[in-house]
C-alpha cells in the first residue's frame, strides 16, 4: 500500500539556520510542504522517510536565504492495481460504496463492481448481496453492506486528476485530485463477517487432521 519515492527538490533556509546542520531543518521544511498533499501521478505523500543527498547551499544576490537542492525518499500511499486492502464503508448511494482506511477516504467501489448479485435498498440506501440460499425453499440471504462495516477490496485504479486553483471553494472540495476504484466482486472480498464463519470451519477441520495424525 506504501512504497518509497525518491524525489528531488529545492529547499529555503532562512539566514539564522545556515549556521546549524541544515539536514533537520531541510526534512521539517519537506514535511511542512509535502506530508498529507498529493503529488500528481505519485500518491498521496505521508512523510519524508530519509535524506539521500544534501546539495551546496548557495545564496542568490539580493537575498539573505540559503537555497539548497536536496535528493530524499518520501512515504507515499499509493496501492498496486490488484493489492487486497482492508477498509470502513463510511458512504452508500446508489452510484456504489465509498470506503476509508482512516486517513484517507477517497474509496470508492462502483456499483457494478460489488458482490453479484447486488441489490439497493432505496429507502435505507444501502446495498446487499443476495446470496443464494443452500435449501432452494428458503428465500436467498440479504448480506448487507452498510455503513460502519469493515470489508475487503482489490485496487483496480489509482485515478489523479488536475484540481483547477481558478475554481470555487465547493468545485474544490467535491473534487478529487487523487482516488483509488476498488472492486469487491471476488470470493473472499466484501465484509468480512461473511468470510470469518467459513475460515474458523476451516482451521477447525485443520486442527482435526492435525490431531488424527498424531494419534
Amino acid at each position: 500500500m506504501f512504497v518509497l519515492a525518491l524525489i528531488q527538490d529545492t529547499v529555503v533556509i532562512k539566514p539564522h539556520e545556515l549556521e546549524h546542520n541544515v539536514e533537520p531543518v531541510v526534512k521539517q521544511r519537506l514535511n511542512q510542504r509535502l506530508a498529507n498533499r498529493v503529488v500528481p501521478e505519485l500518491g498521496l505523500c505521508m512523510c519524508v522517510y530519509d535524506i539521500v543527498h544534501v546539495g551546496v547551499t548557495y545564496i542568490l544576490p539580493g537575498e539573505g536565504q540559503g537555497h539548497v537542492r536536496v535528493k530524499f525518499r518520501m512515504v507515499v500511499l499509493r496501492p498496486f492495481v490488484g493489492e487486497v486492502i482492508e477498509a470502513r464503508v463510511v458512504g452508500s448511494s446508489r452510484l456504489g460504496l465509498t470506503l476509508s482506511i482512516e486517513f484517507f477516504a477517497d474509496i470508492f467501489v462502483p456499483a457494478d463492481r460489488l458482490p453479484d448479485p447486488h441489490v439497493y435498498e432505496e429507502a435505507e440506501q444501502i446495498w446487499y448481496w443476495e446470496y443464494p440460499s443452500e435449501d432452494d425453499s428458503q428465500p436467498p440471504s440479504k448480506l448487507y453492506m452498510d455503513p460502519g462495516k469493515i470489508v475487503k477490496f482489490k485496487v483496480v485504479e489509482n485515478i489523479f486528476k488536475d484540481i483547477s486553483p481558478d475554481v470555487g471553494s465547493v468545485e474544490a472540495k467535491e473534487g478529487k485530485s487523487y482516488e483509488i476504484i476498488g472492486t469487491m466482486a471476488e470470493t473472499g472480498l466484501g465484509c468480512v463477517g461473511w468470510w470469518a464463519a467459513n475460515e474458523e470451519a476451516a482451521d477447525e477441520e485443520q486442527e482435526e487432521d492435525l490431531d488424527m495424525g498424531e494419534e
